[in-house]
């Protein structure tokens, strides 16, 4: 055997297993992107129905229910929380676009998407830590909603939900920019190497 064609077997092999780890991590992310979508459909139209529900009884039917407001108010702040955290995933968040037309430079414009991450990543942290904090008091305190009897724990539980998505969409975006803005690095100095060769 040549020891050059077994190297490239391993290195074969190595491919393989990098792509097969690969390929599992881009499944589990899109159950867990379909999971997402199914729960934020649930919400959204338990959401209509509630409102529906509360027009009927409250004009048609003479009789409301404050229960359903209730369940109204729980569904809306989990749809509201999930979108949150899937916006941040699509990168759907409203974002200024002026930097492009101002920079021509690939890498000072992913430098400075980079930059826009880590503030972003930053300021989810912060929010995220008092919005957790306050969560895990009311959940701590043990409170119950007022017609329901239901845990006012369920209501904060969609806000630390959120925001956790949020942060870890920010640190995924974070760390993918910083490896655009090598990338950038690499191919502008390329470029540059071969300007100067010519």
């Amino acid at each position: 055997m040549k020891p050059g064609k077994l190297d490239g077997e391993n290195l074969s092999e190595q491919v393989s297993l990098l792509d097969k780890d690969n390929s599992a991590l881009k499944r589990l992310a899109h159950i867990l992107d379909l999971v997402l979508q199914a729960a934020m459909i649930f919400t959204g139209l338990g959401l209509a129905i509630l409102i529906f529900t509360q027009v009927v009884m409250r004009y048609l039917l003479d009789s409301s229910f404050a229960g359903t407001e209730e369940a109204a108010i729980l569904l809306a702040i989990w749809t509201y929380f999930l979108g949150m955290g899937y916006a941040t995933k699509r990168r759907a968040h409203i974002h200024g676009g002026i930097v492009s037309l101002i920079v021509s430079d690939p890498f000072k414009i992913q430098l400075i998407r980079f930059i826009g991450s880590i503030i972003c990543s930053i300021a989810a942290c912060v929010f995220g830590y008092y919005a957790s904090k306050y969560g895990f008091f009311i959940i701590e305190k043990g409170r119950m909603s007022l017609y329901l009897q239901w845990p006012k724990g369920l209501w904060s539980a969609g806000m630390i939900f959120g925001f956790a998505m949020m942060v870890g969409y920010f640190l995924i975006q974070t760390v993918t920019d910083f490896r655009a803005m090598l990338a950038a690095k690499k191919q502008s100095n390329s470029t540059l190497n071969s300007l100067i060769k010519d």
